[in-house]
């Protein structure tokens, strides 16, 4: 399984995350459904590669992740959606998000 990263350009809070996906009815689009996916940060073979990734990237700022989250975005896509809580050098917290492609099942 190959895993594709994806930055999200607003992350400041998990609850307003959407599906980059323009039709996830499962309904038969009169197009082809689009991707939105933003910025491709890379190509990874496990979900623990990937968190790996985020740590790595966070630590070069001074920053740590405290918690992560993946979730499905529904049952029709392949698209999940990564939390992470990240805690800065002034012990402040936030959120950032990110998109996994995965291409299971292709």
């Amino acid at each position: 399984m190959t895993l594709e990263l994806y930055s999200l350009s607003s992350s400041d809070s998990p609850a307003i995350v959407t599906s980059p996906i323009s039709n996830t009815t499962g309904e038969l689009p009169d197009q082809e459904p689009t991707l939105d996916l933003g910025d491709l940060l890379g190509s990874f073979d496990s979900k623990e590669e990937v968190l790996a990734f985020v740590q790595t990237q966070l630590s070069i700022q001074n920053q740590q992740v405290i918690d992560s989250h993946i979730s499905p975005f529904n049952a029709y896509t392949h698209v999940e959606w990564l939390t992470v809580t990240i805690q800065n050098e002034d012990l402040s917290i936030f959120h950032k998000n990110y998109y996994l492609l995965s291409d299971e099942g292709y």
